[in-house]
């Protein structure tokens, strides 16, 4: 618990703050789209959109309140983010399948395990890469 704790401390609460806001609309976003663009889109068509609105919500919220950065070029910024989430699906996937096929530990477990990981992976991510600073010198 030592390591955990140690871990989140290195976070700022209000990434974690903004993050759990980011995972309401997420969550809510996928199900408003469900319910009205299913029959239209498929359930393909679907997640797509989600994942697009997800993200970009996302990534307005930590530029705005989390990471604060002005006077940058904030495409840039937005395709970095696309990046550490492809990073952050990849790492949570691997994890899943690690602990679960390897360790054979059960779901609820393995997810939240997951979840943690990816949690300080996408922080260091848009900490370091999506809204990184270069200081002029």
């Amino acid at each position: 618990m030592t390591l955990l704790n140690d871990l989140f401390k290195k976070i700022p609460k209000k990434f974690l703050i903004i993050g759990f806001i980011n995972t309401v609309f997420g969550y809510s976003i996928g199900l408003v789209n469900y319910f009205l663009l299913n029959e239209l889109v498929g359930i393909i068509g679907v997640g797509i959109i989600n994942n697009v609105a997800s993200i970009t919500f996302s990534f307005f919220m930590f530029k705005k309140f989390v990471f604060k950065t002005t006077n940058t070029n904030w495409l840039l910024e937005y395709f970095r983010s696309y990046l550490v989430y492809a990073v952050k699906g990849i790492v949570g996937i691997l994890t899943l399948w690690f602990f679960i096929e390897i360790l054979k530990m059960n779901i609820y477990i393995s997810q939240a395990i997951s979840m943690l990981v990816t949690i300080f992976l996408s922080y260091k991510g848009h900490k370091n890469f999506t809204f990184r600073v270069n200081k002029v010198e």
